[in-house]
């Protein structure tokens, strides 16, 4: 029910990628029919549908909530449709209604999710519990709402793996094991709320999730991420013959942006926009291809007045651009071959049949601290 008059509507995703649409239509039982309401487009960088949920987001506005795969198959992101009368239907992750916006990214892998209820007993007990519901002191405070029985506080513990290009972004939080406060209420029918932020619960040294493997002996996991991801995305771009970016033709260099950037949630507007494209190109190439660690800002590759890729260039490669990949690339489903040439790390690019379609080597850097250590490219052969 997302105009909030009583009757539940269809919301319908139709289209292929990248061009999809959600509509939202009223449905008439004794007519069968169905009339459509509005309709706004998906993120373009949305390649797989997972799941829709409908739920609430702040003011109790009813919101669609749609998860999916991103475009280079490295991340998720959530699309977020909420509908009002002037407005019509929008999608909340997009910052235009074109549909080349990006949506909210994810970046964190949440595993062994639990929770335990705290009463009001151990709420007003604490000291630290007692001063965080009862601000603002505005009453009914949320321990006020405790203890009348309107609902009860929630401590959910769960478990967070960062992906590596994340941590360049500087996140908020940290790592591990952590846990957060929600207020959840009696009423199934009201949403639950956040009460606080993240909290750490991580003692001694951050244990990985068990069974994961790294794609090369020496690597530790989070840099064998980093490596598929980069090996992705130079397939994914068509990058063939080189020994650095400044071998790339400007296509090139925007094709390995754009499938680069979606494992740090750029989307298009970063490379349109002069006080972002600079930044978001330096900051992405120093990482995949230096050991510099002045990532944060430089004019390694680009001066600080470039004023990113022109709109109609960029539209005429986005038009080329699932045809120019290195060809046998199959997105998730190819298959890569690992192994060390001395201190250089071979990754190659196999065929449906196993034979070795393209090269690309690297080095590794350990970087100053445990999460930058990364590998960087030195260049690509093709093979075939």
């Amino acid at each position: 029910d997302l105009d909030n008059n009583g009757a539940q509507e269809i919301f319908l995703i139709t289209g292929v990628e990248p061009r999809r649409t959600a509509s939202i239509y009223t449905y008439d039982g004794a007519k069968g029919t169905l009339t459509l309401m509005s309709e706004s487009p998906l993120s373009s960088s949305a390649k797989i549908i997972e799941q829709a949920n409908s739920g609430y987001i702040e003011d109790q506005m009813p919101a669609v909530f749609v998860e999916e795969t991103v475009e280079s198959g490295n991340g998720q992101q959530t699309d977020l449709f909420v509908y009002q009368p002037e407005e019509g239907l929008r999608n909340l992750a997009l910052n235009t209604e074109s549909g080349t916006g990006r949506g909210t990214y994810r970046y964190a892998v949440v595993d062994s999710v639990a929770a335990s209820v705290l009463d009001y007993d151990m709420c007003s007990g604490d000291g630290d519990l007692r001063a965080m519901l009862t601000y603002p002191s505005e009453a009914p405070t949320t321990l006020d709402r405790i203890y009348d029985g309107e609902g009860m506080l929630v401590q959910v513990h769960f478990y967070v793996e960062y992906q590596p290009e994340y941590n360049y972004l500087g996140p908020q939080y940290g790592d591990g094991a952590c846990y957060v406060y929600i207020f959840v209420p009696v009423d199934a029918a009201r949403p639950c709320e956040t009460v606080s932020g993240w909290y750490s619960a991580q003692l001694g040294d951050l244990m990985l999730r068990p069974g994961q493997t790294t794609t090369a002996e020496g690597l530790t996991v989070p840099q064998s991420r980093m490596l598929l991801h980069q090996c992705r995305a130079l397939a994914a771009a068509g990058l063939r013959e080189f020994s650095s970016p400044e071998d790339w033709s400007e296509e090139q260099t925007y094709r390995y942006l754009y499938h680069r950037g979606q494992d740090y949630g750029y989307g298009e507007e970063e490379w349109q926009q002069k006080d972002r494209a600079a930044n978001c190109a330096n900051r992405l190439l120093t990482i995949d291809f230096t050991t510099g660690d002045d990532w944060y800002s430089n004019q390694r590759f680009f001066g600080g007045d470039w004023p990113g890729f022109d709109e109609q260039q960029r539209q005429t490669w986005q038009a080329g651009m699932d045809s120019g990949a290195v060809p046998g690339y199959r997105g998730l489903h190819t298959a890569w071959q690992f192994g060390w040439d001395g201190d250089t790390l071979v990754a190659k690019m196999q065929s449906e049949n196993g034979a070795a379609l393209q090269e690309y080597r690297f080095l590794v850097y350990d970087g100053f601290a445990g999460w930058d250590g990364r590998t960087y490219c030195i260049g690509g052969r093709s093979l075939a």
